[in-house]
C-alpha cells in the first residue's frame, strides 16, 4: 500500500512459484522479495533468476529476518540488495527509488 500511495504500480504474488511465473510475463522495474515464501523460497527464486536472467538480480530488494550469516552463505555474491527486518518504510522507499532510477 505504501508503494501504491507513492505512485508505483504494484503487483503481488502469493508465493515463489507465482512470482517466477509472473517474471515470464513482465519486466519489472523492481522486485521486493521476502526470502521466506511458501512453495519456493526467496533463495530458490534468486537462484532461478541467476540461472535464467542474471541481469535482473540488480532489480531485487530482498527482505528478511534471517541471520546475516545465513543470507551471506546462500547469496554467494549475487548482487541483491538485502533489507533486514524490521525495516523502516522510508528506507524501503529510498531503495525502490534508487533501483528504478538505475534503469
Amino acid at each position: 500500500m505504501v508503494l501504491e500511495r507513492e505512485g508505483y504500480v504494484v503487483e503481488s504474488a502469493s508465493d515463489g512459484v507465482e512470482a517466477v511465473l509472473k517474471l515470464g510475463l513482465v519486466d519489472y522495474d523492481v522486485i521486493v522479495l521476502d526470502l521466506m515464501m511458501p512453495n519456493l523460497d526467496g533463495f530458490a527464486f534468486i537462484d532461478t533468476l541467476a540461472e535464467n536472467a542474471p541481469e535482473r538480480l540488480k532489480k531485487i530488494i530482498a527482505t528478511s529476518a534471517a541471520s546475516p550469516a545465513l543470507i551471506q552463505s546462500r547469496m554467494e555474491g549475487k548482487p541483491v540488495d538485502i533489507l533486514p527486518k524490521p525495516f523502516d518504510i522510508q528506507d524501503l522507499l529510498q531503495r525502490v527509488r534508487a533501483c528504478c532510477a538505475a534503469d
